[in-house]
């Protein structure tokens, strides 16, 4: 039996977001996440989701995480979901098309998903139990 740790890094911390125990191979890394990627754990029983991973003098060890480093991590994966919606709407201004009055019913339909996102996003850790996050989908 293989074990695989799914991690993250945000803010300096590298994160167990899941472990998996299977006979095969790792799968592939999840869309949602495209910077997480499983690391082989097998052996190790202990490793959890919610513990981070850092460097020791064995090597990899996974230790507890504080309310404070859970708190990091996350506004951590925010910010960067925050910073890729803000890089998206640089390339569609969609705002400045509705204050002139040129946006198209798609266009003005689209801002509105757009402010919606961002309104589910800001309020993502109101409803997560770390790490275990269910992020809203991005409408671009």
């Amino acid at each position: 039996m293989n074990r695989y740790a799914l991690t993250l890094t945000a803010m300096g911390y590298t994160v167990v977001l899941q472990v998996l125990d299977t006979e095969g191979e790792a799968p592939a890394g999840p869309a949602a996440e495209p910077s997480a990627g499983w690391r082989n754990i097998t052996g190790n029983d202990a490793v959890q989701p919610g513990m981070k991973m850092q460097w020791g003098p064995a090597g990899e060890e996974y230790l507890e995480t504080t309310a404070a480093e859970q708190e990091q991590f996350t506004n951590g994966r925010m910010q960067l979901r925050f910073d890729e919606a803000a890089r998206w709407l640089d390339f569609n201004p969609l705002q400045y098309k509705l204050d002139l009055g040129v946006a198209t019913p798609a266009e003005e339909a689209a801002l509105v998903a757009y402010k919606q996102y961002f309104i589910a996003l800001s309020e993502v850790k109101n409803n997560a139990v770390f790490p275990q996050i269910i992020w809203p989908v991005a409408p671009f």
